[in-house]
């Protein structure tokens, strides 16, 4: 805004306080007229990002309109001079993203290692620790693996040794298991070296001398980080529900279930009677450790400090093994996302409608004990399919920015045909990586930066206990399914896109559970297409 005051060169003396009080005066106008065009811009922001969207897509068209009238030689010739001008953007956003990091998003550097070391009596809940764990390094990013002492002692012809071999007193039984640790170990070290970037050491390593020995072998390597995590199990119920479910191991396959229990029983008496709790005094008094007790109740932690260290911490305080389920469902069309624009919040289309309404149908078919919650995005056409369902089941709604589709950033407005055609070099960028590719310009995103927006997501939907629906747009479905059916970060962005259907996942101890719900459309004229309930 323009400033308007006198002339200097008509100013009065000092003398003169008229001079004073106009100079005053129009300040002060000035500011008020400022503040209520400031209310204005804020007022009509949506609006006017609204048009400016309309006329970035309407100079597109133009472009493209340009574009086919000329002629083969003229047109190579003009994109070619066009994409190198467009494309520094992205392709320089990406290659910061996709060199020298570990993980796909760049949280820690390619030498930086850490290896989990799990610890624990048998039946104990290790393996769901490290099934939670793995499966959220891995959505993350991290070249992750698991080393099993045990399937390496079943591999060299070991499986089905009753507990005599897991007495502390017997010398040459014990020296073979601390042998098949060791080397474990050592096929652990070589991996991460060369090229993991997260390792789990999956045994019992009840004592403080296997443990000692695990951090010396770590310490003759350079940038390894070792953090121990045990699972601790003191509730009767829990205890024997895992007992049974040891008896269809390997161990066991081929013994009456009362004779299995028993010598299962009898090897978790030889490993009690060695067993030493991690200790705060381990590892020159430095020791990196979480205690998870009975499957999520309680955790302890100490020296827990870094990104995925605490990322871990995080997830484990939120575990539980409550059932529940969790259903994912794309909200109807919008009139934009039925022409394949990218980005722009409009109402639904008609279609949409429909589809809203089947989803209410579907919440009335649930037989629910209590009521559900709903999580969506803020945008138009999400906000209006919940209309439908507001009616029906429900105590709690939650919107949330963070489950917002992909950021389009520039190419916000235009359709894929269109980017390839006035974009070929970022079309074919994102064709070549979908999972780093980042759409230029403010507020563009790569499937990477969705996935580190949604981990604090994830850890909240672990940490549920009620069933929750889910109304999310196709990136961020594939994103929360990749999670819960167990994808690398990798397959995430070329996941199946499931339209008109609702997707059930039953997270269980040993993974989830996955169905899908075909939506139900019901014809009925009655119907106002373009309104909800």
């Amino acid at each position: 805004m323009k400033l308007i005051l006198p002339s200097l060169s008509s100013v009065p003396s000092q003398n003169d306080t008229g001079w004073s009080v106009m100079l005053a005066l129009a300040l002060a106008i000035q500011v008020i007229l400022y503040r209520k065009t400031l209310q204005g811009v804020l007022r009509d922001g949506r609006k006017r990002l609204l048009v400016f969207k309309t006329i970035h897509r309407r100079f597109a068209n133009q472009r493209l309109k340009r574009l086919n009238s000329l002629g083969d030689d003229r047109k190579s010739h003009w994109m070619w001079n066009y994409s190198q001008q467009d494309a520094g953007t992205a392709e320089d956003s990406d290659q910061s993203s996709a060199d020298g990091t570990g993980s796909t998003d760049g949280l820690i550097s390619s030498q930086k290692k850490l290896v989990l070391v799990m610890v624990g009596l048998p039946a104990r809940g290790k393996s769901f620790v490290v099934h939670k764990t793995l499966r959220y390094i891995e959505w993350l990013g991290y070249p992750t693996r698991v080393f099993n002492v045990g399937n390496l002692r079943r591999k060299l012809g070991k499986a089905g040794e009753d507990a005599n071999f897991f007495n502390a007193n017997n010398a040459d039984a014990t020296l073979l298991r601390e042998e098949m640790a060791m080397r474990t170990l050592d096929e652990l070290f070589e991996w991460i070296e060369n090229q993991g970037h997260v390792a789990v050491f999956d045994a019992t390593n009840t004592t403080k001398l296997r443990r000692q020995q695990i951090l010396q072998k770590a310490s003759s390597r350079r940038n390894v980080r070792v953090m121990f995590i045990e699972s601790i199990c003191d509730k009767q119920d829990l205890l024997e529900a895992n007992y049974l479910r040891k008896l269809t191991n390997a161990d066991y396959q081929d013994k009456a279930p009362e004779v299995a229990l028993a010598d299962f029983r009898k090897r978790v008496h030889e490993y009690e009677k060695v067993y030493e709790t991690v200790e705060d005094t381990e590892d020159s008094g430095r020791a990196c450790y979480v205690k998870v007790f009975n499957a999520g109740e309680k955790i302890q932690a100490r020296y827990c400090q870094g990104f995925l260290q605490s990322q871990i911490v995080s997830l484990l305080q939120n575990i539980h093994l409550c059932p529940r389920r969790i259903w994912l469902v794309r909200p109807g069309r919008s009139i934009t996302s039925r022409k394949g624009i990218l980005g722009l919040d409009t109402e639904l289309a008609p279609e949409g409608h429909r589809v809203a309404r089947a989803i209410a149908r579907f919440v009335d078919t649930l037989q629910l004990e209590r009521s559900i919650e709903i999580w969506t995005s803020p945008v138009k056409r999400a906000r209006e399919t919940v209309k439908y369902i507001l009616p029906h089941n429900l105590k709690r709604y939650v919107t949330t920015t963070l489950l917002n589709e992909i950021g389009g950033g520039d190419f916000e407005g235009l359709t894929y045909d269109e980017i390839k055609q006035l974009y070929p070099k970022h079309y074919a960028a994102r064709l070549e990586d979908k999972l780093r590719y980042r759409y230029p310009g403010v507020g563009g995103e790569s499937y990477v930066d969705v996935i580190s927006r949604l981990r604090f997501l994830i850890v909240e939907f672990e940490r549920k206990k009620r069933d929750v629906l889910i109304i999310c747009s196709e990136s961020i479905l594939r994103c929360l399914m990749g999670y819960f059916a167990g994808y690398e970060a990798a397959k995430v962005p070329y996941m199946q896109s499931h339209d008109n259907m609702i997707i059930e996942l039953s997270p269980h101890r040993d993974g989830c559970d996955i169905k899908l719900i075909p939506l139900e459309f019901v014809e009925d004229s009655s119907e106002d297409a373009s309104t909800a309930h």
